[in-house]
């Protein structure tokens, strides 16, 4: 025998009988009324998805008709006279001992139901297509509509609740599912369903997500489906669906109290029921490792997201979304180039990159981080409650696919483009010595703009953004200044490395303000003095005016972050000409008592006042 056989022990017809006419016919079905038009409801999933909550949902719906009744073999085990004895003796087998006979009386208030033609819901594991026939048939031969409502979920969730509702103590707790009849029953699910839809033997086929969330919905109208049939598939698509960080992290959480549930156990539950399931929560873990997200630890609380993405999910992302939408149309060069357009956070590199592009070979790829941000599918819900952190969240994944897209380009000698905003020295030059040692010319355009304006850059494109509607990040003031300061270390580092041929140094603007080429000696290292020079070049009246007209507008547009704007603004103002610089107050002059008196009139009101 099998895990959780054992030899059945079957009630006396006349035992049986007794039990249905007395415990359970007056119990399940008292209060429903006969229907011209009957309705039953098949609520279908394999064990611990979630049946009995959906039915819990439904039926109050269902009984708006007359009442209805709840149908189902688990219903019927607590009324059996040896069912707590055998859970006494064995956990593992008392279920499959006592089947026979709950499977009997479930038959017997099925024909009850129908025979009086009642509304039902039955809760079912559609584990078996050649029962599911005779059931359905059974039903639409005696005049009922049937509609089926299909639980999708991941295996680990399943199992979770299987485990959960063994150590519960209200309605089901106890009852023990074995690992294969978990399995065949969620495997057997979309058999049975295809069969449904494919021999049009029910009315409705629903599915829904753990929760109640629909997946699929077809319906036979005139003997034929509405849309083509996918139950099945939609079934098998939520059971390997990647989940989302919010999954992950409500998984964890369950998974945690279940682990609690089962060391709270061992004070009320004997040794051998607990060691029936004490490696069900494991057993969980290891089903949703293929679909979860990956844990990263996070600076601040809680200390941990799951906004990385699984393995998985990572290569797809990349193989599916990513090559196909930026990377196909690489065209191969005899004697390849690489150009980085480098820059803080809003220093206008996108500008700079287009203006590049255009000068460029065709089919030259352009690689930007927006690019890659936006392939993950955290990114644009991150934006609209993390705008300043949204990037930080998901930087292993973008960074993951930055250094593939890379390596994909340089594979095929393609021309590249590439936007940066570098956080080290170090980080650039990794990427640059790997173009290098490929046989690219690597050349670098760095837009040498003042901390005020780029920091301003930030924040307009954040307010504009807003007042469309369109989710936009914020950078923060300390991923800004690790990318400026990163950007000058960059510069100074690529200063004759053999990795770089040319350093570029350009205005917001475009225009060149220095040039350096690292095969020669020009004059040394001016590439970082320029930047340098750059970043701190006094403001004409045109752009202070401008500067100082934008500040306002911007106060307007983010009053919640006045104080930034305040900041910002302090760092413009100390290279804005003098008109523009905020009035000082000079020293006092001459002593406060050889002020003049007060003016006659002040005086008398002075007399007045003082006199009432």
């Amino acid at each position: 025998m099998g895990e959780g056989e054992t030899v059945a022990e079957v009630l006396s017809e006349a035992e049986s009988a007794n039990v249905l006419d007395r415990m359970i016919l007056p119990v399940w079905t008292g209060g429903a009324v006969s229907q011209e038009k009957p309705v039953v409801l098949l609520v279908a999933g394999p064990p611990g998805s979630g049946k009995s909550t959906l039915g819990d949902l439904l039926l109050p719906v269902l009984g708006l008709r007359g009442g209805a009744v709840r149908v189902g073999a688990d219903l019927y085990k607590a009324v059996h006279q040896d069912y707590d004895r055998l859970l006494s003796q064995d956990v593992r087998t008392a279920g499959t001992t006592v089947r026979t006979d709950t499977r009997r009386w479930q038959a017997a208030v099925e024909e009850h139901v129908r025979s009086r033609r009642l509304d039902a819901l039955v809760e079912t594991a559609l584990a078996d297509a050649d029962e599911a026939r005779a059931q359905v048939g059974a039903y639409r031969a005696a005049g009922y509509r049937v509609e089926v409502v299909a639980v999708a979920c991941a295996l680990a969730w399943s199992q979770l609740g299987v485990l959960g509702r063994y150590l519960g103590e209200g309605a089901g707790a106890g009852r023990y599912v074995s690992w294969s009849n978990h399995d065949e029953c969620a495997r057997q699910l979309g058999r049975t369903l295809e069969v449904l839809e494919a021999e049009r033997l029910v009315d409705r086929i629903t599915v829904v997500r753990r929760g109640t969330e629909l997946l699929y919905c077809n319906e036979l109208v005139d003997g034929a489906w509405s849309k083509a049939p996918g139950a099945a598939r939609a079934v098998e698509a939520e059971r390997a669906r990647w989940w989302s960080a919010m999954e992950t992290d409500r998984f964890r959480r369950s998974l945690r109290q279940t682990e609690h549930s089962l060391v709270r156990a061992e004070t009320r539950l004997p040794a051998d029921r607990l060691l029936a399931v004490s490696r069900d929560a494991e057993r969980a873990a290891a089903l949703a490792e293929p679909v979860r997200r990956t844990a990263q630890v996070r600076p601040g609380p809680p200390g941990v997201d799951y906004h990385r993405l699984s393995a998985a999910e990572h290569r797809w992302t990349f193989e599916n979304l990513i090559v196909p939408g930026y990377l196909d149309a690489i065209r191969a060069q005899e004697q390849p180039v690489a150009v980085y357009v480098m820059g803080e956070p809003g220093a206008g590199k996108t500008g700079a990159s287009r203006m590049v592009l255009r000068a460029m070979q065709p089919g030259t790829v352009l690689l930007s981080s927006d690019v890659f941000k936006a392939a993950h599918p955290d990114y644009f819900e991150l934006l609209l409650t993390e705008a300043r952190h949204a990037g930080a969240a998901i930087r292993a994944d973008y960074r993951a696919w930055f250094r593939q897209a890379e390596a994909w380009v340089r594979e095929r000698r393609g021309d590249v483009v590439i936007e940066i905003a570098p956080g080290s020295a170090a980080e650039f030059l990794d990427s640059a010595a790997a173009f290098h040692r490929a046989g690219y010319r690597v050349e670098v355009a760095v837009l040498a703009v003042r901390e005020a304006d780029s920091r301003q850059g930030c924040a307009l494109r954040y307010a504009l953004n807003q007042r469309n509607g369109v989710p936009s990040r914020f950078t923060s003031v300390a991923g800004h200044r690790t990318c400026f300061t990163g950007t000058a270390a960059a510069i100074v580092a690529a200063q004759g490395h053999e990795a770089v041929h040319t350093v570029l140094v350009i205005d917001r603007g475009g225009h060149l303000l220095a040039h350096q080429e690292n095969t020669r000696t020009t004059g040394g290292p001016r590439a970082a003095a320029a930047l340098a020079a750059g970043r701190l070049r006094p403001y004409t009246e045109q752009e202070a005016a401008a500067f100082l007209h934008t500040h306002a507008a911007l106060r307007r547009a983010l009053p919640q972050h006045r104080d930034e704007l305040e900041d910002i603004a302090a760092l413009a103002r100390p290279l804005m000409p003098a008109a523009f610089q905020p009035p000082r107050l000079g020293q006092p002059v001459g002593d406060a008592r050889a002020l003049p008196e007060p003016a006659a009139d002040y005086r008398s009101v002075s007399s007045a006042s003082s006199a009432v």
